[in-house]
């Protein structure tokens, strides 16, 4: 009787790998899920993948989902199908109906363009995809005329980004600002006589979103969408730049933002990151803020920023501002960055 047993066991065992059929796959694209099909006949026992990469200890497993009428699917989680490869294994009813523990099949994984670009952007930003941003900066074009009427504001920007690196979608960035100053004015209105005056500028509370664009690889595209509320009632601005290099290091960037009633500047930008730890940048901006109704006016302003730890960093910005080449002050501000 024993004897029976085992022939019947050993007859049962390959019966369920001739009723399942599944076509190996020979390659992979490394981060991107890879879906594993067999067919299988309705009598096989439940379908299981076990599948670890190559060098892993043990194996995970996976129970195969209907695709259709005969074919069966597991989809091994993108984050598990990285270079060099892949090994796996089919079991019906713990029994291995394809490969085996201990022979699995083995799947080259290949490392492709858009998988190598994402690794260098991660392990340049450290594995961090989060960013809280804020920046105090006030400017100071001296003082008008015989009335010595100031002409000077200030600007506090926060915002939160997040990395998506999913090209050419790069990153997202919402946040808020707000830029009050002083501005010269002849408006009876804001004086009450027709003598000039010193009247309010900008505005109290703008928020913003963000689109951070990476179509080749080294070349960045930020498009903004602003809504604030100034004196005058609710209006809409935005901001553009496009920038070659990478950002927090080695770049030129040129750009323009608008905001009604409080004005338009735009701006070059070089930055550079040859000293460890410690990115700097000039940059050169022409600019009406804060007001529309302003004469043009031209900043130059130096920024560094220190790496303090994994997750901070510190930087201030100097600077000198000039309106009509006769009126002149200085820039100044900090900024504090923490990725996670």
């Amino acid at each position: 009787m024993v004897k029976h047993i085992i022939i019947c066991l050993l007859i049962a065992a390959p019966a369920y790998a001739e009723r399942v059929k599944h076509v190996p796959i020979a390659e992979a694209d490394e981060g991107k899920d890879l879906a594993l099909v067999a067919m299988a006949s309705p009598t096989v026992p439940k379908l299981v993948l076990h599948y670890r990469t190559l060098g892993a200890d043990k194996f995970g497993e996976q129970e195969l989902v209907r695709k259709d009428v005969g074919g069966w699917v597991a989809v091994v989680p993108a984050a598990q199908v990285v270079a060099p490869g892949l090994e796996y294994y089919l079991e019906a009813g713990g029994t291995a109906v394809f490969a085996s523990a201990e022979h699995p099949h083995e799947t080259r994984v290949a490392v492709t363009d858009e998988a190598s670009r994402r690794a260098r952007d991660e392990k340049r930003a450290r594995n961090r995809r989060s960013r809280i941003h804020s920046l105090v900066e006030w400017v100071d074009y001296g003082k008008h005329g015989v009335r010595q009427l100031d002409d000077h504001y200030y600007r506090i920007d926060a915002d939160f980004s997040y990395k998506l690196w999913a090209y050419p979608l790069e990153e997202l960035r919402v946040g808020y600002t707000r830029l009050i100053g002083t501005k010269e004015s002849i408006d009876a209105m804001d004086c009450g006589t027709s003598v000039p005056c010193n009247a309010d500028a900008g505005y109290k509370v703008a928020g913003w979103f963000e689109v951070g664009l990476a179509p080749i690889e080294g070349v960045g595209l930020d498009g903004r969408m602003i809504v604030m509320a100034t004196q005058t009632g609710f209006k809409v601005g935005g901001r553009g730049e496009l920038r070659v290099g990478v950002k927090d290091g080695t770049h030129v960037a040129s750009g323009i933002e608008y905001m009604a009633d409080v004005g338009a500047a735009g701006f070059f930008r070089f930055g550079w990151g040859t000293v460890p730890k410690t990115p700097m940048s000039a940059t050169v901006e022409i600019t009406k803020l804060p007001a529309s109704s302003a004469d043009l006016g031209i900043r130059f302003y130096y920024d560094l920023t220190r790496q303090v730890n994994d997750v901070l960093r510190v930087g201030a910005r100097i600077g000198y501002s000039a309106r009509n080449q006769e009126l002149g002050g200085i820039t100044g501000g900090g900024q504090v960055m923490v990725d996670f």
